[in-house]
């Protein structure tokens, strides 16, 4: 499955026409030429006006291209290529730092040191100082943040910490000149965009050597701080900056903002979990001299699991000193993730090989094929960013994925770029484990028989701040090397309650990897058609349960942990065939298991609710702090599609995109769609009526109800002609959170009703709707709000789960107890 045109993810910059010509040594209307002549010529990508070409694109493309005649150097033979002019040049470009285009700088090496701190060491370090920089992160992303940012958007503010943190951190010669800059601009009352400009360029110079398009000072002039002062202030605390600070600041970034599945990124213990499943199953030790040599992430957010696959290795290569670092690549279709990735990747000393791309990583052919030693990878969960057309062209070994998401596209792709020996941990929905699709059924039964699937753990709760599904680690293996059964662990009572998210603690981490590694060293001693817990594990601290292939092998080959490790304290000697599912009691026990464990979470519910309660609430305070709107300047008001256009004839349970009609909303959710799907052609016709995360879904037509908020893993799904959608506007100056709770106050919903009444057919127009009012405070005292509501909500919720959970195991229990089974004679 390899390439001889694999191309080469470090040290790839993206370069200018001009760069090209000068690198050729041709004219530069001779680009332009080959450009448009040549239909294979290098596709350019635009950032800021100009258009950018990925150097090693450039150079194969070039070295094909043999020099005529009358244009040959002294020297050049007869088989002389463009191609071989242009590495030349990059190499002596190479060999002496100097001025490239556009002033940009080449780095030296010591800014990438080859062996940055081992991993241990990086950790005792940023446990020391992680103390002051998490202060110094809060002060950076509170009010502070609203000064400097003013209608610009968290996403933009992100880009400036994170900009000038690399700067202080990668290029000290920059950081001192920005600053001087930023003291000159202040002394003679400079306005704040220039030295926003000033900043972004000063980014974008280095990240066009990291390989990345420049995007930093297109984000930075939509921030409008309220002085230069500000800015100064924001570069005074990021100079303090010091340890795992970037991690710091996305942190905190998660916890402001309402990210989607696409955008969210990986927790700390979740992405140590994973480098050490993949690293300990393939190159246990490292006490046979392998060492990895690649890691990949087809799906970078911040480059969290290649650096974690790189600090892993480090700890191998002290054992072989001999053996050269990591090579690291992956690649994203979204151009944010891609820069973040590669600064986080230069921040820890690892040279970026990220790669944007247009399409999905298994649409580009087999230039991955076999080539990673270690894949990390947390891909989008149950989205379907191809719309299915590489699912009928695409070669997938183990069955085509279903056309409406992702899932095992992702998976299948991670197997295929696996390295005989290599491992790939990735992160996946725990549903597509036991999911009744029979498309994903099948591919399931196929990497089974296969022997691909080594271990599968379920994850705690509420890990990841951008979705509330509930996922599950897979640790997958090469073909090569099939294994015979497969361990399952439930760490769902792991983690560390915090605020709405729960935290997985190094400890408990380590717990499941130590787990894991007794499952290896003992796995031959193993009964192979029978359930146990690994020995030298406490099962009460880790649930576990190690599963034959022929035992997977049933109707519905569930790799849902669930399914087969048996609850805490009851007999794990069980068999998961057809024949026996799982006994009475097994099932009366996991139901009052649900119980305590829903009584825990109402307790946290209880207490964080209270603590919400004990703030100060927002007054009202005067006329220059709240301000009354329409909701018309708010939001971008949009009735769905008409009945032509999205009629009962297009809908059936078997289409790919659900579609949200009124009855759908619930207590300010929407919840399943059900039977009600249109295809993913139709759905393309109509994207301008595409949900996003974050837009409120008020009836349109019929009786008035409350208004829904769309989640992050409803992005996509489309709305009837019965409902309308409110979009918030970039520069409202409003949280959809709280304007979701104002539009639901009874008094709202009255006046809704009257006007809707009003109309002949009881609706209300998007016009009317406009002229609503709504009364706001300012912008952080309506964070505070939502917060305060979130919380009552979430309260609500828990005991209404733990209501239906008694409910449940009281039934389990009268059913056993006025029914029970006859025992053999």
């Amino acid at each position: 499955m390899g390439n001889s045109h694999t191309p080469q993810y470090t040290d790839d910059p993206q370069i200018t026409r001009a760069r090209i010509a000068e690198l050729a040594d041709v004219t530069r209307p001779t680009v332009t030429l080959w450009e448009r002549r040549s239909p294979d010529f290098p596709a350019p990508r635009k950032a800021g006006g100009a258009a950018y070409f990925r150097q090693s694109d450039v150079l194969r493309w070039l070295e094909v291209r043999k020099v005529p005649l009358h244009l040959r150097r002294p020297g050049e033979g007869d088989e002389a290529t463009y191609g071989q002019r242009a590495r030349a040049a990059v190499a002596r470009a190479a060999l002496a730092p100097a001025e490239t285009e556009a002033g940009q700088l080449v780095l030296e090496a010591a800014e990438f040191p080859d062996r940055p701190p081992a991993a241990a060491e990086q950790r005792a370090e940023q446990r020391a100082s992680e103390p002051a920089n998490r202060h110094l992160v809060h002060e950076l992303m509170g009010p502070l943040a609203d000064q400097a940012r003013g209608p610009g958007s968290m996403v933009n503010y992100l880009h400036l910490l994170l900009g000038l943190h690399f700067l202080r951190t990668a290029s000290g010669a920059r950081w001192t000149e920005v600053r001087a800059r930023a003291a000159a601009i202040d002394a003679a009352g400079g306005a704040g965009s220039e030295l926003l400009e000033h900043i972004g360029r000063e980014v974008d110079t280095e990240v066009k050597r990291l390989g990345m398009l420049p995007h930093f000072t297109d984000s930075l002039t939509d921030l409008i701080p309220r002085s230069v002062g500000v800015l100064t202030q924001v570069m005074r605390l990021v100079a303090k900056l010091d340890g795992n600070a970037f991690e710091l600041i996305i942190e905190e970034y998660e916890a402001h903002g309402r990210l989607r599945s696409r955008e969210f990124f990986t927790p700390k213990g979740v992405v140590h979990l994973m480098a050490g499943l993949a690293g300990q199953g393939a190159f246990a030790g490292g006490s046979d001299g392998r060492v990895p040599r690649t890691a990949y992430d087809p799906y970078v957010r911040g480059g969290e699991c290649l650096v974690e696959a790189f600090a892993f290795t480090e700890g191998l290569r002290r054992q072989h000193p001999d053996r050269e670092p990591l090579k690291v690549f992956g690649q994203t279709t979204v151009s944010a993730a891609g820069l973040l990735a590669s600064l986080n990747l230069a921040l820890h000393g690892v040279r970026a090989g990220v790669r944007l791309e247009r399409r999905e990583p298994w649409a580009g052919g087999l230039e991955t094929a076999g080539r990673a030693d270690l894949v990390l990878t947390n891909p989008p969960f149950n989205m379907n960013n191809s719309a299915g057309q590489a699912r009928r062209t695409g070669t997938w070994p183990y069955g085509p994925p279903p056309l409406d998401n992702d899932n095992f596209a992702y998976v299948q792709h991670v197997l295929a770029s696996l390295r005989e020996g290599g491992r790939a941990a990735m992160v996946m929905p725990t549903k597509a484990g036991n999911s009744d699709s029979a498309a994903e059924t099948a591919i399931r039964k196929a990497m089974v028989k296969a022997g691909v699937v080594e271990c599968v753990i379920a994850l705690p709760a509420r890990l990841f701040s951008g979705t509330a599904v509930p996922v599950s680690v897979w640790l997958l293996r090469h073909p090569g090397e099939p294994c015979e059964q497969v361990l399952f662990l439930d760490a769902r009572r792991l983690g560390t309650r915090r605020g709405p998210r729960s935290v997985l603690e190094e400890a408990e981490a380590r717990a499941l990897l130590d787990t894991y590694r007794s499952h290896v060293a003992s796995r031959q001693r193993r009964e192979p058609d029978r359930v146990s817990h690994p020995a030298g594990v406490d099962p009460e601290s880790v649930p576990s349960a190690l599963v034959s292939r022929k035992a997977l092998l049933d109707e519905v080959c569930s790799l849902n942990p669930a399914d087969h490790v048996p609850p805490a304290g009851s007999d794990g000697d069980h068999r998961p065939t057809e024949e026996a599912g799982p006994r009475a009691e097994v099932l009366e026990a996991r139901a009052w298991d649900e119980v305590a464990s829903l009584r825990a979470r109402c307790a946290e519910a209880d207490a964080y609710a209270e603590a919400l309660r004990g703030r100060p609430l927002p007054e009202e305070g005067s006329e220059a702090d709240w301000r009354t709107a329409d909701l018309a300047a708010l939001c971008e008001i949009k009735a769905g599609p008409s009945f032509t256009q999205l009629g009962k004839k297009d809908r059936s349970p078997a289409g790919d995109v659900p579609v949200v009609f009124p009855r759908h909303l619930r207590g300010g959710r929407i919840t399943d769609t059900g039977e009600e799907r249109i295809s993913w052609q139709l759905a393309r016709r109509l994207a301008h009526f595409t949900l996003e995360a974050g837009d409120i879904l008020c009836v349109r037509a019929g009786k008035t109800a409350p208004p829904a908020i769309v989640r992050a893993d409803q992005a996509g799904w489309l709305p009837s002609a019965n409902l309308t959608r409110l979009r918030v506007r970039k520069d409202a100056g409003v949280d959809p959170a709280y304007l979701l709770a104002w539009l639901s106050r009874p008094d709202v919903l009255a006046w809704v009703e009257e006007r809707s009444a009003a109309t002949a057919a009881s609706s209300i127009s998007t016009g009317t709707l406009g002229r609503l009012d709504v009364r706001l405070p300012p912008l952080p005292e309506q964070r505070r709000t939502a917060e305060l509501l979130a919380g009552l909500e979430e309260q609500a919720l828990a005991h209404r789960d733990l209501a239906a959970a008694v409910t449940r195991a009281r039934d389990l229990l009268v059913e056993r107890v006025m029914n029970p089974t006859p025992t053999s004679p």
